[in-house]
């Protein structure tokens, strides 16, 4: 799949046409980055603007507020003088004439005042609002008040602007205390500062307004859900231009802070009417790549009926000839070279057909030849050993031992005799094994001792001649020692748990003194060959009888035993 030929046009149409999505998906990102950055700038420049005016009114307030402290001596006249004295009643006056008259030169100014921090007594002018309601005006003298009383212990020193929010009322007031213990101060409506604001042309959907710098919006605004008590603006950093609000429509924020007052001036954009024609733009970029897909669909149709087809229809009969299937043959196509390349390989089917019947059959004949020779090399390794088991019982003058070990020697050549042929019963297999072990037995009467167990129904079931005599063998000569307890021996014939119907196992164990690990793992590997060592040669002849016999439905395994010892299973198909 990773290299077919579909696959590699779809990846070469996507290698074009990614790169080139990217590119116009990154161009109308930019384009509307600058777009914002523009427009951003712009606003910013333009309430920088109002808030320097603002700033400078803030200013101007400042400066009058400081003058009069200077030079209106009435301010000493009624700190020092009880309130209700003819003369502090009449500098009363003289201050509230003034300060009504002043008012009127004051820009954006609501309302000035004097507060008496030893009395408590608010003296105040009138207030200047577009909506000349006494109601109002008793609800700001209260909050006003309140407000004062409220910060008499904290002092009024810190020379800056602040914001009041209570009791439905929004201003600004800046206030100085004078050294007769007095506050001269001035209240300023925050929505007085948006007169200039509310000319600009935002669109449908543009917002002006003024926020704090805790993001609290100070002034009334179209957008219901920033009109919340709990809701707060995430106003841009300082080195940003603007930041990005999503509402049901996505805005442009930008917002210009003053430098008396910790508010802000800020607007927001829709990007809608911001962008103007970009998002049909990007509409088109998101087509493009579809329209690019629904192309490619038809091109694969095209090049599938003249194309891929046939070469899908070549494959799949070199993988049936592959798999042996050599009476496979290709039918003739539309187009010319298809033609000349499926009668080339219907001819070549042809031929490897006709060879590959005369090599299997010579590859039958060698491996004949080979299973008869494995088996004929084990008979010597054998027949030395027992005569060394001979030689040992003939240094003990066991005669008796020496009779039954002949016997035993005369029915095991008896047997290499009789089984020229390949396969024989499990029975007479597992005769021949009781034999070898009867003649072990023999020469260690107290020491070794073997059991033989084959499961009803396998006792006819096909076996290679002398596959399991070199493990008997082995751990025979490896396994047994001399010792307290008999050295013992197990071989069982039994179905697999896997797959009863199809394959039985033969399990060789012992209790002797095992094998080293690394030895272990050697003998577990099916490359293990047998330039391993000559002690090994009967192993290596019965995994080679196995392989060239069942191929890999056989298996040849070691493991541990336990406690100890080794145990080597055979699985063996039955046939």
């Amino acid at each position: 799949m990773k290299a077919s030929l579909r696959l590699k046009l779809i990846i070469g149409f996507c290698v074009v046409t990614i790169p080139m999505f990217i590119f116009l998906m990154y161009n109308n990102y930019y384009a509307m980055k600058v777009v914002r950055t523009q427009v951003a700038q712009s606003n910013k420049n333009l309430l920088s603007m109002y808030m320097n005016q603002i700033d400078s009114t803030f200013e101007a307030i400042d400066h009058y507020l400081y003058t009069f402290i200077l030079k209106d001596s009435d301010l000493a006249i009624i700190g020092h003088t009880n309130q209700n004295n003819n003369e502090a009643v009449i500098a009363r006056q003289r201050i509230w004439n003034k300060m009504n008259a002043d008012l009127t030169n004051l820009k954006n100014a609501n309302m000035l005042f004097v507060y008496s921090i030893e009395q408590h007594d608010l003296l105040n002018t009138l207030f200047i609002s577009n909506s000349n309601e006494s109601l109002r005006f008793e609800t700001v003298k209260s909050v006003l008040n309140r407000y004062l009383q409220d910060n008499e212990d904290v002092g009024f020193m810190d020379n800056r602007w602040r914001l009041i929010h209570r009791d439905g009322e929004i201003a600004l007031i800046r206030l100085v205390q004078t050294e007769f213990n007095q506050v001269v101060g001035a209240w300023i409506d925050v929505s007085n500062l948006m007169i200039p604001l509310n000319f600009l042309d935002l669109g449908n959907d543009g917002e002006a307004f003024i926020v704090s710098e805790q993001g609290v919006p100070l002034t009334e605004l179209s957008i219901e859900e920033m009109n919340k008590p709990d809701y707060r603006i995430t106003l841009p950093n300082e080195e940003d231009l603007f930041s990005t609000l999503s509402m049901d429509i996505n805005y442009l924020l930008v917002g210009a802070k003053s430098q008396y007052v910790d508010i802000y001036l800020s607007i927001l954009i829709p990007e809608s009417t911001l962008l103007q024609k970009l998002p049909y733009f990007q509409r088109l970029i998101f087509i493009i790549p579809l329209m690019g897909f629904v192309i490619l669909v038809f091109y694969l149709i095209f090049l599938q009926n003249i194309l891929l087809k046939p070469m899908k229809q070549l494959i799949t009969g070199m993988r049936r000839i592959k798999q042996g299937e050599f009476e496979t043959r290709l039918n003739n196509d539309k187009s010319r070279e298809f033609i000349i390349i499926n009668e080339t390989f219907n001819e070549m089917a042809n031929q490897i057909q006709g060879l590959k019947i005369n090599v299997y059959e010579e590859q039958i004949r060698t491996q004949q030849a080979e299973l008869k020779h494995l088996q004929v090399q084990i008979n010597p390794h054998f027949l030395l050993n027992s005569i060394n088991i001979i030689f040992y019982l003939a240094e003990l003058n066991k005669n008796d031992l020496i009779k039954k070990m002949s016997t035993h020697l005369a029915n095991y050549f008896r047997f290499i005799t009789r089984t020229n042929k390949s396969i024989v019963m499990v029975s007479e297999e597992m005769k021949h094994i009781e034999n070898y072990l009867e003649i072990q037995q023999l020469r260690f009467p107290q020491h070794i001792r073997y059991k033989t167990y084959v499961e009803p129904g396998l006792e006819e079931a096909a076996i290679l001649p002398l596959i399991i005599q070199p493990f008997v063998e082995n751990a025979v000569l490896h396994g047994f020692q001399m010792g307290e307890e008999a050295f013992c021996i197990c071989v069982n014939v039994t179905r697999s748990k896997e797959q009863p119907d199809k394959l039985y196992e033969v399990q060789i164990s012992d209790d002797g003194r095992g094998i080293e690990p690394g030895k272990l793992l050697e003998l577990q590997q099916d490359s293990w060959q047998s330039d391993s060592g000559d002690n090994h040669l009967g192993i290596w002849n019965v995994r080679r009888r196995l392989k060239l016999h069942y191929g890999d439905t056989s298996q040849l395994q070691f493991e541990p035993g336990h406690p100890r010892g080794i145990i080597i299973r055979l699985v063996i198909p039955i046939g």
